[in-house]
């Protein structure tokens, strides 16, 4: 059994501290500094509206140089969205591809990109597929080589996570990039779990196009995300409300999607900033280590099969388990478990059903404590679960 690693000091956050989060992953989570930085903005902007929004734009300027250093990513090529389903809604509505063209993406894809992509594709006259990648998996060549397969000439655009939602794979995100540029595949890599979770840097893997979340590991406030396209392609890529600054350049044309709140995007400075005076490769290492020790105790604990390999090298600071033997395996049951648990147990644990199977999983972040599992583990066997 891996050891706990210490707790290291952070916050205060925003959390209900009568609540056991362990679904850091859905959402992210603020602290209360975090929380102040944005309403300063707030302020600044209600004092002086015209001021703020016209006079100051070195204000995004900072803010997108510092994110775009942050995450390894070239500032010419990085736009601020709300979301990264926003982000990969960008990119779709700017493809420029002809009837009988496929979108192709894997069975670990986040639900919102799935409706995102196949709606776009029934409308457009294109073809929707989506590469079987089962679970357990033991290494990389495991999906390597179901992605490999799968793409096919008609293939146009691949969509991969960076980090699964579900299954929290680390997917092997360079291999994958190496693969399509063999076969003149453009490629579109989702990264909302990935900025503060893992150590990224975008402009070295060089995909096609990268979009990515900063309310959940970098706990920036909601509605901080950013998609980044690759040079030849920024001409061609638009924000999903196009206006003034139409063909005026890409950073311009990102920076004004009409009137809107850019405190969220300036707060991730904040964020970022804030993670530096703790150190992010430690906060990395952290989160980490105690998703691994989370994995390895409820693998023991439930007496299931893990999906992952136990030493965490397949995943980053969440983990996804079995549920134990006897619980619900439909979609709408575990709903009914997640509920039941947070109602009687106040824990807040995502709970769902996953290639058949029913399925929970953890996210560590820094306020997370080792009793956070074991009220877990004592919430099931209070339903007689385990």
């Amino acid at each position: 059994m891996n050891d706990v690693p210490p707790q290291i000091k952070s916050g205060p956050w925003m959390l209900d501290p009568a609540i056991t989060y362990l679904n850091h992953g859905s959402f992210g989570a603020r602290t209360t500094e975090v929380f102040e930085a944005q309403q300063r903005y707030k302020r600044q902007f209600e004092r002086s509206p015209v001021d703020f929004l016209d006079r100051q734009g070195d204000l995004l300027t900072n803010a997108r140089h510092i994110v775009a250093e942050f995450v390894g990513a070239s500032p010419a090529g990085f736009g601020f969205v709300e979301n990264a389903t926003t982000g990969i809604g960008c990119v779709i509505q700017s493809l420029n591809l002809e009837e009988g063209d496929e979108i192709l993406t894997t069975n670990h894809v986040y639900n919102g990109v799935r409706q995102l992509a196949s709606h776009y594709c029934i409308e457009n006259n294109l073809l929707y597929g989506e590469i079987d990648i089962p679970v357990p998996l033991t290494a990389p060549e495991d999906i390597l080589q179901c992605i490999e397969e799968g793409l096919t000439t008609k293939t146009k655009l691949f969509i991969v996570d960076h980090v699964s939602s579900a299954s929290a794979i680390l997917f092997p995100i360079k291999e994958i990039v190496a693969i399509c540029r063999k076969k003149a595949i453009q490629i579109l890599v989702d990264g909302a779990h990935a900025p503060g979770m893992i150590d990224l840097e975008i402009d070295a893997l060089a995909p096609d196009w990268y979009v990515g979340n900063l309310h959940k590991w970098v706990c920036a406030p909601l509605g901080a995300a950013f998609v980044w396209t690759s040079e030849p392609l920024r001409l061609l890529t638009h924000p999903m409300t196009v206006s003034h600054w139409l063909h005026q350049g890409y950073t311009e044309e990102f920076d004004w999607q009409g009137t809107r709140d850019i405190s969220s995007w300036l707060t991730a400075v904040d964020a970022i900033k804030i993670g530096e005076q703790i150190g992010w490769a430690k906060i990395r290492q952290h989160n980490h280590e105690m998703a691994t020790w989370m994995h390895e105790t409820l693998v023991s604990a439930f007496d299931v099969q893990p999906l992952l390999p136990i030493d965490g090298s397949f995943f980053g600071s969440m983990a996804t388990v079995l549920l134990p033997p006897g619980s619900p395996q439909t979609m709408d049951d575990c709903i009914t478990l997640r509920d039941e648990i947070f109602s009687k147990s106040t824990l807040e644990v995502p709970i769902f059903e996953f290639q058949g199977k029913g399925m929970l999983r953890v996210s560590a972040q820094l306020y997370s404590k080792p009793h956070d599992i074991d009220r877990l583990i004592a919430a099931f066997k209070m339903l007689k679960i385990t």
